[in-house]
């Protein structure tokens, strides 16, 4: 019995890796025998991926823009007067062990006016005399892990001993949070959009390959092939065809952003700096992205357009 059941294993992983084999070579002479139908199919992939790498390249770079922002983000804590070194030794330490957390540098009051002369300018005559009296405050710069942590952190560092106050810019830091969330959602949202609409465009160009074939279909189905065996030839075929369009749509997409991010690597918009994120970082993203969708609207728009066809 048991040679038996390994006899019938054997031969179903046989015929398995023979249907397998037809279907992939049937999907490759379809592609072939059909190139008029494959080219615009193709082309209605790589329309399709165009508009979405494009946009999700746009995200990705206003994120990007946003995360720096949020990780230059720093809070002043300002202290009491009069501290010594080793009291102030002793603050720095306590703040670095509040979580999210990062990094926490003393700021004297000597540097602070030079810090502040600097920022003025051509105004810093303004401040002339203030050496000898100097009213600002010493203070710690804190820089955290995570902003939206702030609220919490600010609390933590403010029931610390001798600490005069804490100041962070809550408003405009809670601003740049809700715009960075309420891009982040949208931008999946409207992604999500757009690979339903290519999905609804590929399907319909597949249609009418599968359309000028569905006598074979029919022929297929009446000597006892299940809807599956038809399916299978079709599916590798508009996986290919996915595959094809996402290649081609990420050699080009990819090309163009790096020449665009190499040509404003250190230009100047007026008095903005222009940083594009990094070509190594967005290309891996972007390479999993088209070809996840492009596999998947050639898997579903196949599948969806064979579906049809095969209700005999």
């Amino acid at each position: 019995m048991e040679i038996l059941l390994e006899m019938k294993s054997e031969v179903d992983i046989s015929v398995k890796i023979r249907t397998t084999k037809f279907f992939i070579k049937e999907g490759f002479g379809n592609l072939h025998k059909n190139k008029t139908m494959s080219t615009a199919s193709i082309s209605s992939v790589i329309a399709a991926l165009l508009v979405i790498a494009i946009f999700f390249i746009i995200v990705m770079n206003v994120d990007y823009a946003a995360s720096k922002l949020e990780s230059q983000i720093e809070m002043m804590v300002y202290l009491k007067d009069d501290l010594s070194e080793t009291i102030v030794n002793s603050m720095s330490k306590e703040i670095k062990t509040v979580s999210a957390v990062k990094d926490v540098q003393f700021v004297s009051k000597a540097q602070a006016l030079k810090d502040l002369n600097e920022k003025w300018g051509d105004n810093a005559y303004l401040l002339e005399g203030l050496e000898g009296e100097n009213p600002l405050p010493d203070s710690f710069k804190v820089t955290l892990t995570d902003p939206s942590k702030a609220d919490t952190v600010a609390l933590a560092i403010s029931s610390i001993s001798n600490i005069e106050r804490v100041v962070y810019g809550k408003e405009e830091l809670e601003k740049l949070l809700k715009a960075t969330y309420i891009l982040r959602i949208s931008s999946l949202i409207i992604i999500t959009i757009l690979v339903f609409i290519s999905v609804f465009i590929i399907s319909n160009t597949i249609k009418l390959t599968v359309y000028a074939r569905r006598r074979e279909i029919s022929i297929m189905k009446y000597v006892g092939a299940t809807d599956w065996f038809v399916r299978g030839p079709f599916i590798v075929e508009g996986m290919l065809l996915g595959l094809l369009g996402s290649l081609i749509t990420t050699l080009v997409v990819g090309a163009g952003y790096y020449y665009c991010s190499n040509l404003f690597q250190n230009q100047m918009l007026g008095l903005l700096s222009v940083t594009l994120m990094p070509f190594s970082a967005l290309i891996s993203s972007l390479v999993l992205l088209l070809g996840t969708i492009g596999l998947l609207i050639g898997v579903v728009g196949s599948f969806l357009s064979v579906r049809k066809f095969i209700r005999v």
